[in-house]
């Protein structure tokens, strides 16, 4: 055995001398060298012991305070979160996030949202033979540049997540072809960025549950994926899939929730193969252009508890058929053009005892009544866009009070909007008012010769009248914007909301400070949002963000009492598609289209988005995939 043993270490003392940079092979060399595992009886089992314990060292001090190329300055590179036993003497099953088979074989590991960072070693294909679940999500950690090649010898798996990690692939990798027991599949927010290696789905018949969302496809959903014959739940919200929603009519009817926000459909009806999914529970089509009425077959679907269709153009009523789904809890149609007066029958759901239908929002853009609003005990402004049910968040476009909710557009207290009055410097311009600046314009957003070009605005309406802040400061003029758009606060370091700013604060004015003076608060008409590539603008000669804070007075995102990260980068982070958009085809992004109300289609979807998640407390895992994803993308550009 010792004989055996000496053998062992010698190759792997042999691995450091060919990669000299890689320090951790150097660390679990040195810690199997002095730690034996203390479950090797026989001489086999006192190698296998020992070469799972080395894999599982590697790991260890690859991805313990580690940094690598996707982190940055604000994360937290102190170590795990958790690391109870881990490269200690005892066994490997006794390390935390471990759990081993009868014969002491690692089984499971689970070591999601812990801050891994670093690398994560190609040496854990040493435990792949008996491995069935590996959730490593929510981690800051990075691959190797040939990727996680180790995956695809991991042939047992059953689940495996590794979502918001920066796994950072050119496609799907061929070897997931290997992984044909899966069941759950999570691969979402991972950097994979190009339209190859679907063909690797076609062996995983077992694939019940499957996520892509939030990653750069840019091609039509794979007939690859449609086709697997267990599918039950799919995700692909946010991944650039085009072509058609008729995808449906492929897939088979054992799928219960689909997912398909927020990517580049064509624009369409709702199509009616979707009707023969009868096994459906939920269904979210959000932002994806959809044309035309709601169908009343959807009275078919009996399954259904949960529909979300809003930010499309659906027009006409809510049908009858609605009220028929004895099993619908949830029904969000807002921010379409729908008319007319709520069927009784769902009024009637809304307001029962023992009916499950709790949430209920649709339009009222009627200028004449509030047709839509007769029943239910809708809470609705006929001059507005929504209209709600008790139960249900009101509208954080309009229908919010300026106490409650910010407005992402600002002219009904909160938001991120700047007034008619301000003024910017454009290139090859001068000063113009902020009313007439165009999408396209290189406009300055700090030094006096820093520029960044326009490529939307998330609000723009210029009869709309609004309460903002008024900052003076000495030698510029008053600064007027709304009291949760944020604005660089030079003796904080930091972008902070409007409403934080005091007097004495030191502001930054062509890399000058100048210093706030008064604050008052001012009624103004015309309210703008100019978005830069940048993320910043200098509004009458002040440097501010593009963005609102989502949390009250805060510009750090606080879960559970603990700040996590920066709402400027959070809110940069989140406007990525729309950048990677319009940088790649500015004519495009020039006819950029708003609600009645004026804002943004681009921005209404992804701000109801965080808002719900904020709400559920959620939000913390969108910003670490988003903010590790614009980082990595960019480097792409």
């Amino acid at each position: 055995m010792m004989k055996s043993m000496t053998i062992l270490f010698s190759l792997l003392n042999i691995l450091p001398a060919v990669t000299s940079q890689a320090q951790y092979l150097y660390d679990a060399t040195e810690f199997i060298a002095n730690n034996p595992s203390p479950y090797g009886s026989t001489a086999f089992n006192s190698i296998a012991y020992a070469a799972q314990r080395y894999a599982m060292s590697c790991l260890y001090f690859a991805t313990y305070a580690q940094t690598n190329e996707y982190m940055i300055e604000e994360d937290n590179y102190d170590g795990w979160d958790d690391s109870d036993n881990w490269v200690t003497d005892k066994g490997v099953c006794e390390w935390y996030g471990v759990t081993c088979d009868e014969n002491n074989f690692v089984r499971e590991l689970d070591l999601s949202g812990n801050n891994l960072g670093g690398t994560f070693p190609n040496e854990v294909s040493v435990i792949a033979s008996a491995l069935e679940y590996l959730d490593i999500s929510n981690n800051p950690t990075g691959s190797f540049l040939s990727g996680m090649f180790w995956l695809g010898q991991m042939t047992k798996l059953t689940h495996l997540d590794i979502h918001n990690t920066n796994f950072d692939h050119a496609g799907i990798p061929p070897y997931f072809g290997n992984l044909v027991n899966l069941k759950h599949l999570d691969i979402s927010s991972t950097y994979i960025w190009y339209y190859k290696g679907w063909d690797a789905f076609s062996t995983m018949i077992n694939l019940e549950w499957l996520d892509l969302s939030v990653n750069y496809y840019e091609g039509e959903v794979p007939t690859q994926i449609l086709n697997l014959p267990k599918l039950k739940n799919l995700y692909i919200f946010d991944s650039y899939f085009s072509g058609s929603l008729d995808f449906m009519d492929q897939m088979s009817d054992t799928v219960i929730e689909i997912w398909a926000d927020l990517n580049w459909f064509e624009p369409g009806p709702i199509p009616s193969s979707l009707f023969s999914l009868t096994n459906l529970k939920g269904l979210s089509l959000t932002s994806c252009q959809l044309t035309g009425t709601i169908p009343t077959e959807f009275g078919n679907l009996d399954k259904l508890e949960s529909v979300w269709l809003f930010n499309n153009t659906l027009t006409d009523s809510i049908p009858n058929e609605i009220g028929d789904m004895e099993n619908l809890k949830l029904f969000q149609t807002e921010d379409n053009m729908l008319t007319g007066t709520m069927p009784e029958s769902v009024c009637t759901n809304f307001e029962s005892d023992v009916h499950p239908l709790s949430a209920l929002a649709t339009d009222c853009l009627t200028e004449v009544e509030c047709d839509c609003c007769n029943c239910c005990e809708f809470e609705c402004d006929c001059d507005k866009d929504g209209c709600y049910v008790d139960g249900v968040p009101q509208d954080p476009i309009n229908g919010d009070s300026e106490e409650d909710t910010p407005a992402p557009g600002g002219g009904f207290g909160g938001g991120f909007c700047f007034s008619g009055e301000t003024t910017v410097n454009v290139f090859d311009k001068g000063i113009v008012a902020i009313a007439d600046l165009e999408i396209g314009d290189e406009v300055q957003v700090g030094n006096k010769d820093e520029y960044s070009r326009v490529y939307s605005f998330g609000h723009y309406n210029k009869d709309t009248t609004g309460e903002f802040l008024q900052i003076h400061t000495l030698n510029t003029k008053p600064l007027e914007l709304s009291k949760d758009h944020m604005i660089y606060v030079q003796n904080k370091e930091a972008f902070v909301p409007a409403s934080t700013v005091t007097v004495g604060d030191k502001l930054l004015s062509n890399n000058n400070n100048v210093e706030v003076t008064k604050i008052d608060t001012v009624t103004r008409k015309g309210v703008f949002a100019p978005f830069t590539e940048s993320g910043t603008i200098s509004v009458n000669g002040i440097m501010a963000s593009n963005y609102i804070t989502m949390q009250d007075d805060r510009n750090k995102l606080t879960i559970a009492g603990v700040p996590i990260a920066s709402m400027q980068r959070i809110a940069h982070s989140f406007t990525l598609p729309h950048r990677l958009i319009c940088n790649n085809n500015k004519e495009f992004c020039s006819n950029e289209t708003y609600s009645s109300s004026g804002i943004s289609h681009w921005v209404y979807g992804p701000y109801l988005a965080s808002k719900w998640l904020l709400n559920n407390q959620l939000l913390i895992v969108v910003v670490g995939l988003l903010a590790t994803f614009s980082r990595r993308i960019s480097k792409k550009l």
